[in-house]
């Protein structure tokens, strides 16, 4: 592997490198449950807090010596803020994902714009796979989230199939579109912990989790959906990152001995993510031993 690729194996090494996009143009849209309810609500973005609570996690990630790059921001992209969902860091390289919402496929374009040519490995041709339902346990171990909407069976088997060449294990997982991506409902927290939501998670998939040596915190389905509880960003070093209004997950993880760091967000999971999803790690040290 080239020395100047991006690099991550696992959800909770420790990361040093992160790609984020100013949310310059971001509004709430209804393409999604989340936004479509919060709107239907009556409630609207208020873009000064939006950008006060964007700066937070910015502050929150170089707290933790996080290295953080920046995607230029692009009219007519409401949700380019959302850069985990447009590439993918992987051991071998970088990804393109494929999009499946039309307001979102001209983010292609825009992501190919930050990495330089060489550092892409892969490029998604078939059906649709978004980072949200990327994850990588660890080295050797990868789980996909299949919707039937934002990732489909055949986006997810064409990159389990790149991984599956490499030696490594990969599991589909399936659940009711309307949670949008796995890291609604499902995300490590450290090496062998994730919070998820054990009510929607199938049993089948939970069983094999614990198997992995995963232990799982459990998240409610108001938590998830109401606040993006799930949708949190592991650090590595036993620290996370999370929504400050999560406040029952975030004293869970806390008696787990975790130091949580706590950015307002309320302007982003009302639009259906939140830190998870605003964040593509570009390199984490390596979880192999």
């Amino acid at each position: 592997m080239n020395a100047n690729h991006w690099f991550m194996d696992s959800e909770s090494g420790t990361l040093a490198d992160v790609l984020l996009c100013r949310p310059e143009h971001y509004s709430w849209i209804p393409s999604n449950d989340i936004a479509i309810q919060t709107l239907a609500s009556g409630r609207r973005t208020n873009h000064a807090d939006m950008l006060s609570q964007f700066d937070e996690l910015v502050d929150a990630l170089r707290m933790a010596d996080v290295n953080c790059h920046f995607m230029t921001p692009q009219s007519g992209m409401p949700y380019e803020v959302y850069t985990r969902d447009s590439s993918q860091t992987t051991p071998f390289g970088t990804v393109v994902t494929r999009m499946s919402r039309p307001e979102r496929r001209a983010e292609e374009g825009a992501v190919r714009q930050f990495y330089a040519p060489g550092e892409i490995w892969k490029t998604c041709t078939q059906g649709h796979i978004e980072g949200g339902d990327i994850h990588f346990i660890r080295p050797g171990l990868l789980v996909i989230g299949v919707s039937g909407g934002r990732t489909d069976e055949d986006g997810a088997r064409q990159f389990a199939d790149w991984f599956i060449q490499e030696g490594w294990t990969c599991r589909l997982i399936r659940f009711p579109a309307h949670f949008l991506h796995l890291d609604v409902i499902f995300t490590m927290i450290n090496d062998d912990t994730a919070i998820a939501v054990t009510d929607v998670l199938p049993d089948a998939d939970l069983a094999w989790l614990r198997a992995q040596g995963i232990r799982l915190l459990p998240v409610s389905y108001k938590e998830a959906m109401n606040d993006m509880g799930c949708n949190v960003l592991a650090l590595g070093k036993g620290r996370v990152i999370s929504p400050r209004h999560s406040t029952r997950i975030n004293q869970m993880m806390r008696a787990e001995g975790m130091e949580v760091l706590t950015p307002h967000l309320e302007q982003f999971s009302r639009g259906g993510g939140s830190v998870h999803c605003m964040t593509m790690p570009l390199r984490r040290a390596s979880l192999a031993r």
